[in-house]
């Protein structure tokens, strides 16, 4: 379908009490029209970290708070908070007029009941932010207490991303079955700004505008479309023709930046993004090659991970040289972690000395690599890892698949010996990395450690950190942590991501988002 466009939580205290929220007023947009990749197996992200579902749903659904365009927190569902001086107990006070797009009324027991039974069970970062967490119960209608174990600083703005802390309803979700396969995923009944009415496969996702949205003035959008573009070069000249105004960075065709920079009628920036993406490869530990650390090293230093930045990634980066932390986290990221360097002549005499010497072919052994083929860089990073790999004896078999094979193969079944994707490292490395390299995360859930990589002082580490206050001491236990995971080597991490993105150059509000996710409800009308 085709359409025109616009006819920290305080540390020092540990308690906080919200300011209203203020959001800029704008012109109305009649219709507002995002280009993204491909279709969603679902749209709930409660049960998965897809970006675009993220990106979709945040539009339907709700969070206990939001950040605005300088990253602090305010309210969202939640009007009002409160956290003890110990740090153990959460107060959440919610707006009493929030209702259900079906109409039933939004109470504290949604957020109790979702985030303990469905976001924390399924959602991989959620399992995260939530294991500091006791218990949370509804003591009325419009109150919800969090009961910590431990002192948890990232909890607060971790309840403001999408892709851990969506909410959904109880009284939908609450059936005895399997919140994967609720027929609400494809048909998302939420409690945010938008309202969901259609689902043409292949073509397009329509939303209107919430009018009993309990933040004033929100949104300025009266009619929200998702166009389904699988083609990279085909986004960017419909942005450009004025077909869609917005393309996500998740969405964004690198290839198509320089020339719509040239577009008097487009804007080309970058999105902020505190959640801090790397494209990474997970490598699975279990057997073959790479349960051998020797042979990741070596793997890692055959990769020529500044041309495919150059290559694929069109130079919208930094070569990742902080491990698992991104650069893009700069509170915890170090470079004092070890490196790998491009160096083919120490891969060989790795490789060598690890027992893998080549055959009379000149080969060693044989990989898969797996991705989803909605990502746009991957397929060229797959061909230039191919490239690098045969140089030294490795050969590399190529495994491409649509996004829902790729998570279903790669993170429920395990079948893979190196899958790649964009990750996040932040906002926090509790939240984000360290789900990734953590025991207990080893889980058939996307999301995981799906490397089933596993190392208990990586784990004292990395759990120690998550309860530190003191947030010099937080630092050095992340550089502890990360110099080992980088020892490891469980992963590649290939560049830390920076977000191109386009919009209607008639339109404001696209950049206030620091999450990449929440945007779309304040973008109006110059």
């Amino acid at each position: 379908m085709s359409a025109k466009a616009v006819s920290f939580l305080v540390a020092a205290t540990m308690s906080a009490l919200a300011a209203p929220a203020a959001f800029a007023q704008g012109k109305p947009i009649r219709t507002f029209v995002v280009g993204i990749p491909g279709d969603l197996a679902v749209i709930n992200s409660t049960i998965t970290t897809d970006i675009s579902s993220s990106i979709v749903g945040g539009q339907i659904y709700s969070t206990v708070v939001r950040l605005d365009k300088d990253g602090q927190v305010v309210p969202s569902l939640a009007k009002s908070w409160e956290i003890s001086p110990d740090g153990l107990t959460y107060t959440f006070k919610f707006y009493d007029d929030i209702k259900w797009h079906d109409g039933v009324p939004f109470t504290a027991e949604d957020v109790a009941w979702s985030l303990w039974n469905v976001n924390k069970k399924y959602n991989g970062p959620a399992s995260g932010l939530l294991e500091a967490v006791d218990s949370i119960t509804a003591p009325d209608k419009t109150t919800a207490v969090f009961k910590l174990k431990y002192p948890y600083p990232p909890l607060l703005r971790g309840l403001a991303y999408f892709n851990s802390s969506t909410i959904v309803a109880k009284h939908i979700f609450d059936d005895g079955g399997d919140p994967r396969k609720n027929p609400t995923n494809l048909k998302p009944i939420g409690t945010g700004p938008f309202i969901f009415k259609e689902y043409k496969k292949g073509s397009y996702i329509a939303m209107e505008r919430n009018p009993a949205y309990h933040v004033e003035g929100l949104p300025h959008i009266e009619r929200l479309m998702f166009q389904i573009i699988p083609n990279e070069a085909s986004r960017g000249l419909a942005i450009e023709k004025g077909d869609i105004d917005f393309i996500t960075y998740n969405s964004m065709p690198l290839g198509e930046v320089d020339r719509l920079r040239e577009s008097k009628n487009v804007t080309v920036a970058f999105q902020k993004r505190v959640i801090a993406g790397q494209y990474q490869a997970f490598l699975n530990t279990r057997k073959g090659p790479l349960a051998k650390k020797e042979v990741r090293q070596a793997l890692y230093h055959a990769m020529d991970r500044a041309a495919m930045l150059e290559k694929a990634g069109f130079g919208f980066g930094k070569v990742s040289k902080g491990g698992p932390i991104s650069s893009e986290q700069p509170i915890f990221y170090t470079e004092n972690v070890p490196q790998y360097d491009y160096d083919p002549a120490l891969a060989n005499k790795i490789l060598d000395e690890a027992g893998f010497p080549k055959d009379a072919g000149g080969k060693r052994f044989s990989l898969r690599v797996s991705y989803s083929l909605a990502e746009g860089p991957l397929n060229d990073v797959a061909r230039l890892m191919r490239s690098n790999f045969a140089a030294v004896g490795v050969e590399l078999i190529d495994q491409g698949m649509d996004a829902g094979a790729w998570r279903d193969s790669a993170f429920v079944k395990w079948d893979f010996d190196i899958t790649m994707g964009s990750f996040a490292s932040g906002p926090d490395p509790a939240i984000g990395a360290q789900t990734f390299f953590l025991c207990s995360r080893i889980e058939p859930l996307f999301g995981r450690n799906a490397s089933g990589y596993c190392n208990p002082k990586v784990d004292e580490l990395l759990n120690t950190a998550a309860q530190e206050i003191d947030e010099q001491k937080r630092v050095q236990l992340y550089h502890q942590a990360a110099a080992l995971i980088a020892e490891d080597v469980p992963h590649w991490w290939l560049w830390d991501r920076y977000y191109p993105i386009a919009f209607n150059a008639n339109v404001v509000g696209v950049t206030d988002d620091v999450t990449g996710y929440g945007t779309l409800d304040q973008i109006s009308g110059k």
